[in-house]
């Protein structure tokens, strides 16, 4: 098969299609060919810029549009395929350059697209490929083929479609920027045995690079789907570092008619705004976690507490979908509502049940049903779990006795691990204490611990062995808007609704405690009673706001790292009835 791919490459390496694939490569075993060279290369001089790049053919203008050559029945069928594809581009090219891709709809037949069209395709002699580099695609039907089904070429693909599907994308989406095959230069090392094939580069950048993801001698089959050090090198090269802009999304307006207003956070210029004029009231903001979506969820008079939900791209700053009426009822905190990892999908959840919305359509997927004996109060993700979501779950049938936390399964629905976590609780304030917060790694969980109906402490499970441990030199009761930064610490606000004193001076702190050493830092005292905590990773300030109507205020790190300062930014939102989370930050 190797033999016969190879033979089949060098055919094609004198015609313009840049023809990628390899059924036999997608194993995981390293060939000879790809041994040898590894040993050749790692005699080179690392740290040199590396890359093959058709410098005539880089787009000239960014974002660039992406389409769907497909029938309605496809571009349905093949839903999470396409999401597959867009995630693998996002987090390799995009997340390491300058380059943006837009669009990802069905194509339209418009003589003026700039962009880049895909069909896909399952021909055993004819693996994913696109019709020579870069800008060469603009418009071009067919310029890009990718597979989905694996039927007749790359069978071994069948059963990881995923991984495959990903790796794929990445590589060919590299030939769409105008990268041509590493292998493909006249100082390729004779111990890669791959033939040259596609369209060839017309600059070399630096020494040749073993790593590469556009080098099928790379032992790795299409790197894995990521970028070397020097593939990255090489897209900067031509389409720059990333672009990390900060934009701020406040309900300048949140009952009828609703109003969001999205600000530069640096110059405080506002960039656009979105009305609402069909809803009643917004029941508060949400931000993807890489930033390319906010979700606005609203309600109408007519439907109570059931929310709608429009989603805004933050490239365009356009709404791109609203759905109808969602099954969540929006309860305190807006436990029931959550934005899913992928960046499109977004989580409600009611009863016993989870379901999944596709933002790019405005529509209802997917709905996964647990046993009835649960009652779902939050739902919670972790970034290196993308397989799975977390709730935390009373059980109400035969008997309401228990308190757990649920590991689900996406694909196929199922409770893949249950913790017990405590009675279940009773209390006029209980719902404050609806927390579930995970570590990113997938290691910790935490929430509130009942050891009886009315008392408890906050509590950390171990997500392997399955062990709690109470944090039981934490004073506060009412801890709202949970979550863990990090691995070894968490964030919250002692909601002390049950205060007759107001002005006491330490009411309502927001909290950070480290976890391992078991140090509690108070970063604000006396504040309002919030509507939000949000901690930005990247600059490791946090942003807050209280009352229904005032100004977001950022709590921004010292230069030694020792304290915070807070700081009031001039964004200012009105008519938040409580617990509505009133701004986002994003950077992207």
């Amino acid at each position: 098969m190797k033999k016969l791919r190879g033979l089949l490459l060098a055919l094609l390496s004198g015609l313009l299609i840049s023809g990628c694939g390899g059924g036999d490569s997608s194993t995981d075993a390293l060939s000879a060919a790809a041994k040898n060279a590894a040993e050749q290369s790692s005699a080179q001089d690392k740290s040199t810029v590396k890359g093959y790049a058709l410098s005539t053919v880089i787009w000239k203008q960014v974002p660039i549009g992406v389409c769907w050559d497909m029938s309605n029945a496809d571009f349905a069928q093949y839903a999470t395929q396409r999401d597959w594809t867009r995630r693998a581009v996002q987090d390799s090219w995009e997340e390491n350059s300058g380059v943006e891709f837009t669009g990802w709809q069905q194509c339209a037949n418009d003589p003026n697209y700039y962009g880049i069209r895909i069909t896909v395709e399952d021909i055993a002699a004819n693996g994913p490929h696109t019709r020579g580099l870069g800008a060469m695609l603009n418009n071009v039907v067919g310029g890009m083929a990718l597979n989905f089904t694996f039927k007749n070429w790359s069978t071994s693909c069948q059963g990881r479609e995923e991984y495959c599907i990903r790796n794929v994308a990445a590589h060919e989406f590299g030939h769409a920027l105008g990268f041509a095959h590493e292998q493909n230069r006249p100082d390729t090392p004779s111990s890669c045995k791959e033939p040259a094939q596609g369209t060839n580069g017309d600059t070399m950048i630096g020494a040749w690079d073993l790593a590469s993801i556009m080098n099928y001698c790379n032992p790795e089959w299409n790197g894995n789907g990521k970028l070397s050090a020097t593939d990255i090198t090489m897209a900067q090269k031509y389409y720059g570092a990333r672009r990390v802009g900060e934009t701020i999304y406040v309900l300048t307006r949140g009952s009828a008619p609703v109003q969001v207003t999205a600000y530069d956070f640096a110059t405080r210029d506002v960039k656009a705004t979105f009305d609402f004029p069909d809803y009643s009231t917004a029941s508060g903001l949400y931000a993807s976690a890489d930033g390319r979506r906010v979700h606005l969820a609203l309600r109408k008079q007519s439907t109570g507490l059931a929310p709608h939900l429009a989603t805004i791209d933050t490239a365009t700053n356009s709404v791109i979908s609203k759905t109808g009426q969602l099954d969540a009822y929006i309860n305190r905190n807006h436990a029931s509502l959550l934005p899913a990892l992928d960046g499109r999908n977004f989580y409600e959840i009611y009863g016993n049940k989870i379901g999944i919305v596709d933002t790019d359509s405005g529509k209802v997927t997917k709905t996964i049903v647990l046993p009835e004996k649960y009652d779902l109060l939050r739902i919670a993700t972790a970034r290196d779990d993308g397989g799975s979501v977390y709730v935390l779950a009373d059980t109400v049938a035969p008997a309401a006795d228990k308190r757990e936390i649920l590991k689900v399964n996406l694909t196929n629905g199922s409770i893949t691990r249950s913790y017990q976590f405590g009675a279940v609780p009773s209390g006029s304030y209980e719902s404050n204490r609806r927390q579930l917060a995970l570590t990113p790694d997938a290691r910790k969980a935490y929430s509130y611990f009942f050891t009886s109906a009315s008392e408890g402490k906050l509590g950390e499970v171990d997500l392997a062995s399955g062990e709690v441990r109470l944090l039981t030199d934490l004073p506060e009761k009412n801890p709202k808007y949970l979550s863990a930064i990090g691995s070894d610490r968490i964030l919250f606000n002692e909601a002390d609704m049950e205060s007759v004193n107001r002005s006491d001076p330490s009411m309502n702190p927001i909290v950070i405690y480290d976890v391992v050493n078991r140090q509690r830092a108070i970063l604000v005292t006396n504040s309002p009673l919030l509507q939000q905590l949000q901690y930005d990773a990247r600059t490791g300030s946090i942003f807050h706001a209280g009352g229904s109507q005032g100004s977001v205020q950022q709590l921004k790190p010292d230069a030694a790292g020792k304290g915070y300062s807070n700081t009031y930014l001039s964004f200012g939102y009105k008519d938040v009835s409580g617990d509505v989370t009133p701004v986002v930050f994003v950077a992207r």
